[in-house]
C-alpha cells in the first residue's frame, strides 16, 4: 500500500508512530502518541516528505494510499478546473483524510469554509477525527453541528422537545420571557471571554461543546454560533444545507454566502431522496383534529368551521381506502370543497389567522411549562403548500390511509415533490465548489442528472475496489427470485434451506436484509428461528429508534459468544444506518431487490422523470434506487480494508447484466452464481472461512 514520494528529507521535529502511522510533532503530548497512546521514547526519525505539493502539508500520515492519491490529485487545484466533483469509491479507502487534506489548502488560500455534509453524527465525528489528526500539522479549526434539541441544557426542552424544530419553538419563547440562564450567561464579558480562550482555532465535536456548555453553565448551541464564523470546517447535517429554514439560519450564523462555500456530500446517493423529503409536505386528520381543539379553546369559531370542513372531507375522500392505500387527488376541486362546506375561502387572510392561533397557543403552553406545540402550525404549513403547488406539475398531490404504531387508523394528505432539483439545483450553482462522495453512485449521470448538474460542467471519478478479492466473496443464488410471482411457500422454503445453511456455516453473527416486510414475514413464518441454532435478533416493523438501537446492540454483543442473527428490511435504520465491522457482521443476506411497492406516489414520480429524462424515468426513480438500497446493505460488515464477508445475494437477477451493472466495483469483483444446494453452499462458505482461520 505504500506510495511515498520519491523527494524526501529527513526533518527531527516530526515523530512517526509505526504502530498506528500518525505524525505528530516531536515535543507533543510528553512522547505518547496521540492517536493509539504508544510511548514514543525510542528515538525515531521520520522521513518527512518534501512539500511539493501544497496538500502534503495537510496530510497526517506517513503513507500515502494510491486510491488516496487519485482522490486529492483529482481535488487539488493545479489539477481541477470544474466546480462540481463526483467521486465513487468504496470504504476503507479513506475517503475523508483525502477530500480535506486536498481541500484544506484551497479554503485557506481562498478564504472559503468547507461544510462537509453527513447523514449521521458518526460520519461527522469521523470528519472531526481526522481534522485532529491534520491540527498536529497545520494550525486548522473545525466543529460538528448538531440539532438544538442535542444541544440545549434546559430540563424543560430536555423533557418536552419532539425534534430540534420544536426545541427551537420552545427555546424562542424560553429567551423572550428571560427564562434561560444559560442563554442569559453567554452575554456576560467573563463568559465570553472563557469561551473565546477555550474554543480558539480548535477543532471540536459536538460533545465537546456540550461539555464546554455544561462546565460554563452556558448554552452550548449558543456556543457553535459563536465559534463556526471562524473556523475552517463546519461538519453538519443535510439538513443545514439543503433544508431552506434551517440554512437560512446555518448561514447567518456563519456569516457567510453560499458562494464561500466549499460543499462535500457524503454518502451521496442519498441527496435525490432527501430533497425530495425535505420539499414534499403532509397532513393527518389526527393534527386537523387536535387543530380543531386549538380554535374552540380560544373561541376562533371561523377558524374551527373551515377545519371541520377539511377533516370530514378528508375522512369521506378516503372512507374507500385500505389501509396502506393511496389514492390521486385533485387539489384544486378539493379546495372548492372544503370551502363551499365552511362557506368560506382558504385565503391570505385565513392563513394568517391560522398562523397567529398558531403562535398564540405556543406562548400560552410556555407559560405554563409545557411544551410551545400547536397543530395549527401543521395545517397552515401544510395548506401553504398545498396552495403554492396545486397547478404544478412537479408536484402530485395523494390521501392515504395508515395505522400508527398503536394501531390506530389516519387519513393523510400528502404534497409530494417529484423533482430533487427544486432543492439541489441552486445550492448547487451557487456555492464555490461540491464534491459528492459515495460508494454507490452507478452510473453517474443518473445522480449528476437528478440533482442538476450538467455533465460537461463536472468532473467525475470511478476508482477501483480498494480490497483484496480474498476479503469478500459474492454469490448470487440461482433459480430463486423476490418477485410477486415467485411468493409461494416454495420459494420460500429454499429461501430458508439457503438462510439456514448460511448462517451455520458461518463463525460468528450473520445479517439478513429483506426486501420488504411481507417477505421478512414469510421468512419468518416460514420456521427461521426453528431453523437455526443462534440467538435471532428481529427489528419490527415499527420500533422506536431507542429500541432498534438495543437490538442492534444486543446483536453486535453476541458476536462475543457463538454469533447471532438479525433480520430486518432493506433501507431500514439496521441495513443503512449501521455498521458492523469485524466479528459485528460476517455473513450478510440480501433477500430479493427492494423495488419500492407499485403505489400512485411511486407511478408518479416516474413519470414525472420519464417527462424530464426521456427513457430514463424508470431506470433513476425505481431500478437505480432499489439496487443502490441491496449494496449499502451488502457492505455493512466491510467497513475497512482488513475486513472480510460472505456476501450472499438471494435473488438470481442480481447475476443479470442489467443488475450486474449497477452493482459497486467491489461488489462485482468476486462474484459467483451458484445453485441453491447444501453441498455447494456449505462448501463455498466454510472455504472462505477457513481461510481467514476461522
Amino acid at each position: 500500500m505504500s506510495n511515498r514520494r520519491e523527494s524526501e528529507t529527513e526533518i527531527d521535529d516530526y515523530i512517526f508512530c509505526s504502530k498506528c502511522g500518525k505524525i505528530i510533532p516531536s515535543n507533543a503530548n510528553d512522547g505518547i502518541c496521540t492517536k493509539c497512546d504508544t510511548p514514543l521514547n525510542q528515538p525515531v526519525v521520520h522521513k518527512r516528505l518534501n512539500a511539493n505539493k501544497v496538500w502534503e502539508e495537510y496530510f497526517p500520515y506517513i503513507e500515502v494510499r494510491p486510491l488516496q492519491n487519485q482522490i486529492i490529485e483529482s481535488i487539488s487545484e493545479e489539477n481541477n478546473s470544474q466546480k462540481h466533483i463526483i467521486i465513487q469509491a468504496a470504504n476503507g479507502v479513506g475517503k475523508t483524510i483525502a477530500v480535506l487534506a486536498a481541500l484544506l489548502p484551497i479554503c485557506i488560500k481562498k478564504k472559503k469554509t468547507i461544510v462537509y455534509c453527513c447523514r449521521t453524527h458518526q460520519q461527522m465525528s469521523r470528519v472531526i477525527e481526522e481534522l485532529k489528526m491534520i491540527k498536529q500539522l497545520k494550525p486548522i479549526s473545525g466543529i460538528a453541528l448538531r440539532g438544538r434539541k442535542e444541544l440545549c441544557l434546559h430540563p424543560i426542552i430536555q423533557k418536552f422537545a419532539l425534534d430540534s424544530a420544536n426545541a427551537a419553538d420552545i427555546c424562542r419563547y424560553l429567551k423572550k420571557e428571560n427564562r434561560c440562564k444559560y442563554f442569559s450567561n453567554i452575554a456576560k464579558a467573563d463568559i465570553k471571554t472563557k469561551i473565546e480562550k477555550i474554543t480558539k482555532k480548535q477543532v471540536l465535536d459536538s460533545l465537546e461543546i456540550f461539555e464546554i456548555g455544561k462546565s460554563l453553565e452556558v448554552c452550548p448551541f449558543e456556543i457553535t454560533k459563536k465559534v463556526i464564523p471562524n473556523v475552517n470546517v463546519v461538519a453538519a447535517s443535510y439538513q443545514h444545507i439543503f433544508n431552506p429554514g434551517v440554512q437560512a439560519n446555518f448561514l447567518l450564523n456563519l456569516d457567510k454566502e453560499l458562494k464561500s462555500i466549499i460543499l462535500v456530500i457524503d454518502e451521496a446517493h442519498n441527496l435525490p431522496s432527501t430533497a425530495v423529503d425535505i420539499s414534499s409536505n403532509s397532513l393527518s386528520n389526527f393534527s386537523i383534529d387536535n387543530a380543531k381543539s386549538e380554535a374552540i379553546k380560544y373561541k376562533m369559531g371561523e377558524i374551527y368551521d373551515l377545519l371541520d370542513a377539511l377533516s370530514l372531507i378528508l375522512l369521506d375522500e378516503s372512507s374507500s381506502l385500505e389501509i396502506n392505500e393511496e389514492m390521486v387527488f385533485n387539489p384544486t376541486n378539493f379546495i372548492k370543497k372544503v370551502e363551499k362546506s365552511a362557506d368560506q375561502k382558504i385565503d391570505e387572510q385565513f392563513l394568517k389567522s391560522l398562523d397567529r392561533l398558531a403562535d398564540f397557543v405556543k406562548e400560552m403552553q410556555a407559560k405554563q411549562n409545557k411544551a410551545p406545540l400547536s397543530y395549527a402550525s401543521a395545517v397552515v404549513s401544510y395548506l401553504n403548500q398545498l396552495l403554492e403547488t396545486k397547478t404544478r406539475d412537479d408536484f402530485a398531490h395523494f390521501i392515504l390511509k395508515t395505522e400508527s404504531k398503536t394501531g390506530n387508523i389516519s387519513s393523510k394528505l400528502l404534497s409530494l415533490s417529484l423533482d430533487p432539483r427544486l432543492i439541489t439545483r441552486d445550492i448547487l450553482d451557487s456555492v464555490y465548489m461540491s464534491i459528492s462522495l459515495s460508494g454507490t453512485l452507478d452510473p453517474i449521470e443518473a445522480y449528476a442528472s437528478l440533482i442538476g448538474l450538467q455533465l460537461e460542467n463536472l468532473k467525475s471519478l470511478s476508482l477501483p475496489s480498494p480490497y483484496r478479492k480474498e476479503n469478500h466473496v459474492t454469490l448470487v443464488v440461482d433459480k430463486i427470485s423476490s418477485k410477486l410471482e415467485d411468493r409461494i411457500p416454495a420459494t420460500f422454503l429454499k429461501m430458508l434451506e439457503v438462510i439456514t445453511e448460511t448462517v451455520e456455516s458461518t463463525p460468528k453473527n450473520v445479517g439478513i436484509f429483506c426486501a420488504s416486510y411481507v417477505i421478512m414475514r414469510s421468512i419468518l413464518e416460514t420456521g427461521l428461528e426453528r431453523a437455526i441454532s443462534k440467538p435471532l435478533f428481529i427489528a419490527h416493523q415499527g420500533m422506536s429508534s431507542r429500541e432498534n438501537d438495543k437490538l442492534i446492540q444486543d446483536f453486535k454483543n453476541e458476536s462475543k459468544k457463538k454469533g447471532g442473527v438479525l433480520i430486518s428490511v432493506l433501507g431500514g435504520r439496521s441495513s443503512e444506518g449501521s455498521d458492523y465491522p469485524g466479528s459485528e457482521m460476517q455473513s450478510v443476506i440480501i433477500v430479493g431487490i427492494p423495488y419500492a411497492r407499485p403505489t400512485p406516489t411511486v407511478k408518479a414520480s416516474i413519470d414525472y422523470l420519464e417527462k424530464q429524462f426521456p427513457t430514463k424515468g424508470r431506470e433513476f426513480g425505481y431500478n437505480i434506487p432499489a439496487i443502490t438500497r441491496a449494496a449499502q446493505a451488502a457492505g455493512r460488515p466491510i467497513r475497512s480494508l482488513e475486513d472480510y464477508a460472505v456476501i450472499m445475494l438471494l435473488d438470481y437477477r442480481f447475476a443479470r447484466h442489467y443488475y450486474k451493472k449497477h452493482l459497486p466495483v467491489w461488489l462485482k469483483d468476486n462474484l459467483y452464481l451458484v445453485q441453491p444446494e447444501k453441498e455447494i453452499l456449505q462448501s463455498k462458505i466454510k472455504q472462505f472461512y477457513q481461510y481467514h482461520g476461522d
